[in-house]
């Protein structure tokens, strides 16, 4: 499946299905009703921040505990708020499917969100993914799903993708800023866009914390629904390296143990724990655009600082 992104706001935005042309999904981020606003509003600094600092972390980092742990200014801020939910603070993300029908909820406390997928109460941060621990590596982030023990959802500075372990191929990526060109393809087989790259580390070694098993067979049926799945023309993305130039896609296959929308809610969380692990323009809630300005700045400003070193 691909999924353009109508806007550069990822929480604010509608995903049209490439190959129908047709809206998928639409996702609204709104300020809680029954809330005021009480003070400004603080960026949604990855909800992980101390991911950007490895040599001074400790090798195994709780992910809930890094979800109020944004700088010193915003830890400063969540220690002196009562118990609960601070006025003005509070927000309710939506997800809708083309029907109008809702499938996906979360309500932001904060920085902390609380996931409602479909009739499942996730819960916190923690429990959308197969690992309340992870162990730090100085380019990558891995984390693996909740769904498939083979599922690691990998992110670098630039890149997120979704990889599967047992076939060895990338099962999703986020494309941002690119300019999709479509090209031929004599495949039947859905086939993701970008190029595979070599595995950053295995599963196997003591990288990350076991993630809840669901089923041995997990892997196999997801090679099926591949054989299966609709054939979709292969598409070319040309970045342009700057943010707000292009458009943004969603790329995945999907999964028999997981509803689309859980990889699609997952692939968002990813981007902004992304963005605090390499210390990116974190994502805010307002002002998208004013994000943009900020995240092309650092951009031409560390391009400035490489090629004058």
């Amino acid at each position: 499946m691909l999924l353009k992104f109508t806007s550069s706001d990822m929480l604010n935005t509608s995903l049209i299905d490439v190959a129908t042309g047709e809206r998928a999904y639409n996702i609204a981020t709104a300020l809680d009703s029954s809330e005021q606003i009480t003070y400004e509003q603080a960026p949604l600094s990855s909800i992980s921040s101390s991911f950007s600092s490895p040599e001074r972390a400790p090798s195994g980092e709780s992910l809930t505990s890094t979800v109020a742990s944004s700088s010193p200014a915003l830890q400063k801020k969540v220690s002196s708020e009562p118990e609960g939910t601070p006025k003005g603070d509070r927000r309710q993300t939506t997800v809708t499917d083309a029907t109008g029908n809702v499938v996906a909820e979360i309500t932001w406390n904060g920085r902390r969100p609380d996931i409602t997928i479909t009739d499942e109460k996730v819960g916190a941060l923690t429990d959308l993914f197969g690992s309340s621990t992870i162990r730090f590596m100085p380019k990558i982030l891995a984390i693996p799903t909740r769904f498939d023990t083979e599922y690691i959802w990998t992110a670098t500075a630039d890149t997120l993708t979704l990889f599967d372990y047992d076939s060895e191929t990338v099962k999703g990526t986020f494309h941002q800023n690119v300019i999709r060109i479509p090209t031929s393809s004599k495949t039947s087989k859905f086939m993701l866009s970008s190029p595979t790259k070599s595995k950053p580390f295995s599963p196997s070694k003591p990288y990350l914390a076991s993630s809840p098993s669901l089923s041995s067979s997990s892997s196999s049926s997801s090679d099926q629904s591949d054989a299966e799945s609709k054939p979709l023309a292969k598409s070319a993305f040309i970045p342009t390296h700057l943010p707000g130039v292009g458009s943004n896609y969603l790329e995945f296959v999907s999964h028999p143990l997981a509803h689309d929308v859980e990889i699609i809610l997952s692939f968002l969380m990813m981007e902004i724990l992304r963005r605090g692990r390499f210390n990116l323009t974190p994502y805010t809630f307002e002002k998208p655009k004013l994000w943009q300005l900020k995240e092309a700045r650092a951009l031409i400003l560390r391009r400035f600082r490489r090629n004058t070193v």
